[in-house]
Order: C-alpha cells, then structure tokens, then sequence
C-alpha cells in the first residue's frame, strides 16, 4: 500500500481533473536525429495534469513516450507479475515506499539517481521514501498519500453526529446511521486492496514515530504476538462486519462504487487515500462544489484522531536499467524535466501541494484537499507497513476474513511468516 515524508511536505491528492495545458517552459526539440520512444509503466489513475506533463516532455525534448497504463485496481500485483517476467520499461511509476523499491531489487535492477538536484531540494523525504542503502532510486514528485476517512457532511449534519476519529466513535455511530438508512462505512472487497485501508488506520496509535512498524521489521516483534496491535486492527475490523457497519455487498463492490455512494449520501463514510480524490470528482460528475460541499476528511486511528500517510505511487517514477544508452538518457532528461522548471507549472495546474521546499503551494485547493492538508498537519503517522516486505498479502488476508475462512489470530499468523520469508530474501539485518 501506498502511504509521507517527515519533512512535513504534505503528500496531497491530485485535486483536479482539469486537463489544463503547462505553459512554456522549453522550446520543442526538433524532428530528427538523437529521438528515442520511451516506453512508461504508470498507474491508471494519473490525473489529467499529470499526463499533460507527459505531452509537455515530447514536445520539449522531441522524444516520443508510449504509455503502458495498468489498472489502479490490482496495481501492485500487476506490475511486480510484469517485473517478474523480466521485462522492463524505460520508466516506472511506482511506490515509493521502502518495502514496495525493494521488491522490484533496485541494486541490480534500478539506476542510481542520488546525485540528482531535486534530491535537496525536497527535504528529509528521502530519508523515509524511495531510498536503500544510502541509495536514492526515486523521482518523488507527488506528496505522500494521505489516509483518513473521508465523510458525508450532509448525512453526518442530518443524523446529529459529528464524525469519528477512533474506532469506539466509529463503532458508536453505526446504529445511528443504519437508523437513518444510510450505509455506515462503504468498503469495496471487489477491488481487494481498499479493505486494509481500516486496519492500517487502527495502527496509527500504536506507530507513532514508526515504532510499531521498526518492531515489525527489525524482528523484534511479530504480528502474531499476544496482545499485538496488528491483531487488534483485525479485530475491531471483523467486530465492525459483525455489528453491520459495512455495505451487503462488501465482498463484490468496487471502489468507484464506495466513491459514489459516499458523494450521494448513501454511505456515510469511506476510508481512503488522497490520491483518489480524482476517483471523488468523477462520481460527482466533474463538480468540485459537489465534493467540497458534500465530502469531509478526518484522521482516525484506534484511539486518536491521527491520519496515517505513505509515499505514494503517484508521481514517483525510477530508471530501470535497460542497456540502451539512448533511451537511458532521454529517460534521465524525463526526470530531470519532472523535477525542474515546469513542476512549479505542474503544481498550479494540479492544485497539489508540492514536494519541493522551494515551490509555492497553489491557489484555489479544494476544500476537501484543506481537510486533507489540515488532518496531515494536526497529527500524521506513516504507516506501520511502509518498511516491511512481505506485506503485500495483506489485502488478501483481509478479503478472507471478511469471508469468514481467517479469523484475525490466522490471518496475523499467515501474514507474519510471509514477512519472515520476504525479509530473508532480502537480507534484512536480525532475521
């Protein structure tokens, strides 16, 4: 999972879908000798000014990108089962977090880009984000993933609640709002990966300074362990199922459905990331007043209100090494390009918060985006699972449970000798 950088840069969504064209900052390359095609790996969810950036590069380089997009849902598995064939793009758009860069053996498989510039300019991220062994492999361009939950301020007005920042308040509100014919709390089993979105959030408490998550990883703790935190997340998850919290149709939905639902006052909640705010905008049929009038955000964990943030796939791209010396310098001039003069251009045009010390915030953020920023600022923990490898069975684990074939004690157990078997392979110190 996706999840920020203690620099305090705020890791935001894509606040707008608006296809709005970057000004000038580079004359085109000429049509002729020195062009290369470039083949880039990204997620299907890139926001419309982000794959104008894309165009603005062709034009200014004169190089050509032939964008191979993979489907956000699914986006991880599709991607490593790529990876593992041995094929290569010349770029790739990817996690940023430690466990996701190491999946993908960046020492023989990534180019090196620690002497970049952009690298000071962003601060400490590196230092939690897109980095091993002293070694910087990541482009970050995009502000961490931030999750929380995210509300409908009309329904929450109308039931007389204000909404939940722990999961005893989360739990407490349920009743109130089935009473009122409203879905509590929208998951979406059918996508997978958005079901370990609520137990991640129980976790922040417990990592607070990533302490749960430095346990976990440095093999000190396991998830497995009586009285673990991770198995307590399960737990309070399977007791909200149990109690009727979620939709009928959890193992089936999607998550354009949970977005839908919530912008129309049919759910109550979500528990999601910033980056799907594009996904938001597009259930209220393009309308930003829609979402901002409707939708809220708020931390949540299992006992404070704390948003937990990830370095997020979105914008973070790395060089694979493809031996074509032509095409591994028109893939540097693309970071490079990224990282320069037009990401201040990208930045206005996307209304996100940049990751670059030395560029403004724009104007005009959406409101839900200032709920965002406000839930990242007020207290923020990134997620226990960011540095473990292995943890990509997680989503699984949870779509089991909720069928009822694990309960939580299994599922921390199945999970914790996959940590174990990933941690080996990768040469973790203490296992």
């Amino acid at each position: 999972m996706g999840v920020r950088a203690p620099s305090r840069l705020l890791g935001a969504a894509i606040g707008a879908a608006l296809a709005l064209s970057l000004s000038g900052c580079g004359s085109s390359a000429p049509e002729g000798t020195g062009q290369v095609k470039l083949t880039l790996w990204h997620n299907s969810a890139d926001p419309a000014p982000l794959l104008e950036m894309y165009k603005k590069f062709e034009k200014q380089s004169g190089h050509k990108i032939e964008l191979v997009s993979i489907p956000s849902d699914g986006f991880e598995d599709t991607t490593q089962t790529k990876w593992a064939t041995g094929d290569r793009p010349d770029i790739l758009e990817y996690h940023a977090t430690t466990s996701g860069l190491l999946a993908l053996n960046p020492a023989e498989n990534l180019r090196d880009l620690t002497g970049e510039a952009y690298i000071a300019r962003s601060g400490d991220l590196y230092q939690s984000a897109g980095s091993v062994n002293g070694k910087v492999y990541a482009a970050i361009t995009g502000f961490p993933q931030v999750f929380g939950l995210y509300y409908n301020k009309k329904v929450f007005t109308a039931a007389g609640l204000t909404p939940p920042t722990n999961f005893a308040e989360l739990a407490a509100a349920c009743p109130t709002l089935k009473a009122a014919g409203v879905t509590p709390v929208f998951e979406s089993g059918g996508s997978i990966w958005p079901v370990q979105i609520l137990p991640i959030l129980y976790l922040a408490g417990a990592n607070q300074s990533n302490a749960y998550g430095k346990a976990i990883a440095g093999h000190s703790s396991t998830l497995a362990d009586a009285g673990s935190p991770f198995v307590a997340g399960l737990t309070a998850y399977a007791k909200l199922k149990a109690d009727g919290c979620f939709n009928k149709d959890i193992v089936t939905a999607k998550f354009e459905d949970s977005m839908k639902a919530l912008v129309t006052g049919k759910a109550a909640m979500v528990a999601q990331h910033s980056d799907m705010l594009p996904a938001l905008l597009a259930a209220a049929g393009g309308d930003q007043k829609t979402v901002d009038e409707s939708v809220g955000f708020v931390g949540l964990s299992s006992d404070k209100p704390l948003a937990t943030y990830a370095p997020g796939p979105i914008g973070t791209f790395y060089l694979p090494k493809t031996g074509d010396a032509a095409r591994e310098k028109a893939s540097l001039d693309f970071v490079r390009f990224m990282t320069g003069p037009a990401y201040a251009e990208y930045v206005t045009a996307s209304k996100t918060f940049p990751v670059f010390k030395d560029v403004p915030d724009p104007q005009g953020v959406s409101s839900v985006l200032q709920d965002v920023k406000k839930a990242y600022d007020t207290g923020a923990v990134i997620a226990f699972n960011s540095d473990i490898p292995g943890m990509g069975g997680l989503a699984q684990l949870m779509s089991e449970l909720i069928a009822g074939q694990k309960d939580p004690q299994k599922a921390a157990t199945q999970l914790q000798g996959q940590v174990e078997q990933a941690a080996k392979a990768a040469g973790l110190p203490g296992w």
